[in-house]
């Protein structure tokens, strides 16, 4: 009789670990039942019932807790309940593959880097039932469950029509690439010369389109109403180009990642 009360517990354990872990496994970037986005295992925005992630504030959960959409939000971590949303450290940084080929900037859309500090050109889709892989030099490789993603974020939160348009065609002889007309937008970053005349000021300014991680931005120089200078540059690593102030400060000012 003690045996099979032991099963029957045993049992209900295994069955509320599975609920949990259920109920905690989300999107990133996306609005929970908790009225918060979680946009990596730490951090969060607000939703307030609106069903949109508010970015102007930026929370982070205290070390060794993770973002969730329990009622806490912040959980402590633990092997048996998983974050709401993966890391996206790694989004967009071509730093994550060791031959700075590629950036990853969702689970299915990439950019390419060729040697670069950050990817540029047109946006790449990864073929159905294929991921981006940083760590790999096949680009997408195929899906896994329990894989580790390296940019754990919806292919439909991308922005992919912020970038200068052009309108010239290309195409890729990587069989894994999926380019097809249907799927994909020929695009350009702007360049620091196109930013500093949207700006027509002197001094330093956010790149665009934004960087997330506040790492980027342009110096403008005028005179006499002519654009003398553009550049692009980064700030120091752990610092955060803060726009009010013009400069980089290792304080995050709250909307950065």
């Amino acid at each position: 009789m003690l045996y099979r009360i032991e099963n029957i517990v045993k049992g209900l354990v295994v069955v509320l670990l599975a609920f949990m872990v259920a109920q905690t496994v989300s999107d990133c970037n996306v609005c929970q039942s908790n009225k918060v986005a979680c946009i990596n295992s730490t951090s969060f925005y607000l939703c307030f019932g609106d069903g949109t992630p508010h970015r102007d504030q930026l929370y982070h959960c205290l070390e060794g807790f993770d973002c969730t959409n329990l009622t806490a939000i912040c959980v402590q971590k633990s092997s048996q309940r998983p974050p709401s949303c993966g890391d996206t450290s790694q989004c967009g940084q071509c730093n994550a593959n060791q031959n700075y080929l590629f950036a990853c900037q969702s689970r299915g859309i990439f950019q390419m880097c060729y040697g670069a500090t950050r990817p540029t050109g047109k946006f790449g889709y990864c073929p159905t039932g294929t991921v981006c892989d940083a760590t790999s030099t096949a680009i997408c490789v195929p899906e896994v469950e329990g894989q580790t993603l390296t940019c754990d974020i919806n292919d439909a939160l991308v922005d992919t029509t912020t970038a200068f348009p052009v309108t010239t065609e290309s195409s890729s002889t990587d069989s894994t690439v999926n380019t097809s007309p249907e799927t994909t937008t020929v695009i350009t970053p702007f360049t620091p010369t196109q930013m500093c005349a949207q700006r027509n000021a002197t001094g330093l300014f956010p790149v665009s389109p934004e960087d997330p991680y506040c790492q980027r931005y342009i110096s403008c120089y005028f005179k006499n109403n002519i654009l003398i200078s553009s550049a692009e540059y980064n700030c120091p690593t752990d610092s955060y180009f803060v726009s009010q102030t013009q400069s980089c400060d290792y304080a995050n000012p709250g909307y950065c990642l």
